[in-house]
Parts: structure tokens; C-alpha cells; sequence
């Protein structure tokens, strides 16, 4: 069986999308079975396969993706399979379905943000994926997601029956592992010169995340802590507005903004570090930190709201209302008053985080390309 796998999500500084297509083929290579996987990327993708590299054929066209997706959309070509010299199934790992001559085709739609709450999404996802999302979920031999809360989004959404739709859920793979608690917090110190406690928050900064939510929630306890707040993760759409937010609030000296942080070593000792992680998001397809969070130990407050209930089980404390500071203050403010329950959600979260796993994420994606395969 010869696979097609959209590779264009994975580039250098890969997050969210690309992370998730980067494990998912890594654990399908290893399922072996005689089964082939052929790359297709974009000119416009800075492509990364890392571990990789030499272990799956790949093409580049050379087209902008934005070019490539209009003439797949309007025209019709180039059809996907045909540019891969023919595969049985053509897996799109990001929303957009290309046009195939004969194979199969299995669409990935990690979440309808853009939909349940197009006002949090940048306009260039907007437009362009609920009118191509509509098409694919109709023309998809299969759909995977991430969660139960995304599948229910794609049925209600998407008119499309629940058959049609796979969970898949990510997990966090072997080669990312918590740090001895002191170890990070040395390597925290003469890397990123990060001193003292901290409450973390990790990912993309982008309107769904809600971080004003939680600066405004910090400010009410900062003076009652001894604590940092660090907001790790690059600036998306929408979201230059940060800084006037931490200065309005005079939080200039209790915030640290890191950017994105690219290695994966460090990334674990931030959260093996943290007293706590603070994710207040207003929606999640499936909400990768998390499991990160609780693969560390690091004691988790989120919002009881799209997949987070499904990712954190009974680890984590929520709250109803994540746009509500005062909630949000008290939740954090709780957990970090308590040293005995840090330790009870350590030991929950290690736990729930081990019901993930690439491996069963993997079996699971290969079974759907098997029952399409003719």
C-alpha cells in the first residue's frame, strides 16, 4: 500500500499542526508493514522532516501553497496522487483536500475555531478554510480529528455523519521527558534567566488563548505570591497588544515573554519547573500543553470548555468561565496555597497523561487507510 502524506506542516519551528503531523508520520513509519509513504510539500514551506529525513521519498512543488490551493480549488490540478506517481490513499494532514485521480482521500481537521468562533481567528483562516472545510468534510472518503469535542463540532458543523468521522487522539511522545525539578530550574536560570517560581503558559499568543484573561487573573494575586508569570510561545494573529496590556497593568516586572522556544530539552524543563500552568483557553481542538504539562508533573489550571475535560480528566482544576479573572485568580491562587493538592494533581496528571499515545494514534490512522485501500 503507497500512502500520500501532506508533509508542508513540517517546518523548523514547528507547533500545534506541525507538531501533531511530525509524531503522527514518525510512529506510522514505524508500524512498518510493507506499507510506503510518499511526502508532498509547498515551495512555501521551510520543510524540516528532522529524524526523518531519509526515511520517507517526498516532493516539493514548486508553487506558493496559497497558488497550489487555488488551482486545486478552481481547477482542479494538479491532481495529488498523480504528482506522487500514483498512491492508493492521499492522507491531507491540514484541512485543504486536494484534487486525486484514483486514491482515496483522508482529511485531518484538528478543530472548527474558525467557525464555533471566527471572531478569535485571523480573517486569512476564516474565509479561506470554512469555505474549502465545507467542500472537503463532503468529499472526504474519511475524516480524522483529535478529539470527541472536535468530531462533535464536524457532524454539528459540517453535515456530516458520525461514521465518516475518526478520533485520533495526539499524545506526547518518548523523546520529550520531565526534567529533575532542580535540573530545570538551574538549566531555566543560565538559559533563559529565569529566577525564583513561576506560573507557566505555553503556545502560540492568539486571541483564542485568552492570555489578557490571564494577566488581568495574575494581577489579582501577584501580590500575594512570590511568583513569575512566564508566557512562552511566539505572537500569532491579533495579539501586538500584549505588551500595553502587561505595562497597563504594571506587570512589567512579573512577566517574562520567552518567544518560542524551539528546543524541545528546554521546553521540558519550563514545565518540570513551573509550580503551576496556567492555559485559560477559550477553545481547543485538543490542547497538546496540557499533556505536556502533565507529562512533567506540572499541576494544571485550564477551562472546562471544547476538548480540555477529554485531554486533563479529573487532574486538573477548571473553570466554568475562562474569560471570568476573578475565577481564573482563584483557581491558580488555590492550588498554589496548597502544596498537598500540587502534589495529588502531580501524581493524577502523570497518570492521565499516560492514556495517550502515538503508537494507538498511529494504529488507529493506518486502520482507516486499510479499510479505504482497494
Amino acid at each position: 500500500m503507497r500512502i500520500g502524506f501532506d508533509i508542508t506542516p513540517l517546518t523548523r519551528n514547528r507547533s500545534g499542526v506541525g507538531n501533531f503531523c511530525y509524531y503522527l508520520l514518525k510512529h506510522l513509519l514505524q508500524l512498518g508493514g510493507g506499507v510506503q509513504f510518499e511526502g508532498l510539500a509547498t515551495r512555501a514551506s521551510r520543510g524540516d522532516l528532522g529524524e526523518l529525513a531519509g526515511r520517507i521519498v517526498h516532493r516539493r512543488v514548486p508553487l506558493p501553497t496559497r497558488v497550489l490551493y487555488k488551482m486545486w480549488g478552481a481547477f482542479g490540478i494538479p491532481r495529488a496522487d498523480a504528482l506522487l506517481g500514483g498512491v492508493d490513499v492521499y492522507h491531507a494532514t491540514n484541512y485543504f483536500l486536494p484534487p486525486t485521480r484514483s486514491a482515496k482521500r483522508v482529511v485531518t481537521f484538528y478543530d472548527l475555531a474558525f467557525l464555533t468562533m471566527p471572531g478569535k481567528c485571523s480573517p486569512k483562516i476564516v474565509g479561506p478554510f470554512a469555505r474549502h472545510t465545507r467542500r472537503a468534510a463532503q468529499e472526504a472518503d474519511a475524516i480524522l480529528t483529535c478529539s470527541e469535542s472536535s468530531k462533535k463540532d464536524i457532524v454539528r458543523l459540517l453535515a456530516v455523519p458520525p461514521g465518516k468521522v475518526t478520533v485520533t487522539y495526539g499524545a506526547v511522545d518518548e523523546d520529550f521527558v520531565p526534567v529533575e525539578r532542580d535540573r530545570a530550574a538551574r538549566m531555566l536560570a543560565k538559559r533563559h534567566g529565569i529566577q525564583g517560581p513561576f506560573i507557566l503558559f505555553v503556545s502560540t499568543i492568539e486571541p483564542r488563548k485568552n492570555v489578557p484573561t490571564l494577566l488581568r487573573a495574575f494581577k489579582q494575586i501577584a501580590g500575594d505570591i512570590p511568583h513569575t508569570l512566564v508566557l512562552a510561545g511566539a505572537t500569532g494573529w491579533n495579539s501586538d497588544d500584549i505588551p500595553k496590556i502587561i505595562d497597563g497593568l504594571e506587570l512589567n516586572n512579573r512577566v517574562v515573554r520567552t518567544g518560542f522556544v524551539a528546543s524541545r530539552a528546554d521546553l521540558a524543563a519550563f514545565y518540570s519547573a513551573a509550580d503551576l500552568f496556567a492555559f485559560p483557553t477559550l477553545y481547543e481542538g485538543f490542547g497538546l500543553p496540557l499533556l505536556e504539562a502533565m507529562t512533567c508533573g506540572c499541576p494544571v489550571v485550564s477551562a472546562r470548555n471544547s476538548s480540555v475535560p477529554e485531554v486533563v480528566g479529573d487532574a486538573a482544576v477548571l473553570v466554568d468561565d475562562a474569560t471570568d479573572a476573578g475565577a481564573v485568580a482563584q483557581a491558580m491562587a488555590g492550588v498554589l496555597a496548597d502544596p498537598a493538592q500540587r502534589d495529588v494533581m502531580r501524581a493524577k496528571g502523570l497518570e492521565q497523561a499516560k492514556r495517550f499515545s502515538w503508537e494507538t494514534c498511529a494504529q488507529q490512522t493506518m486502520q482507516v487507510y486499510q479499510e479505504l485501500a482497494p
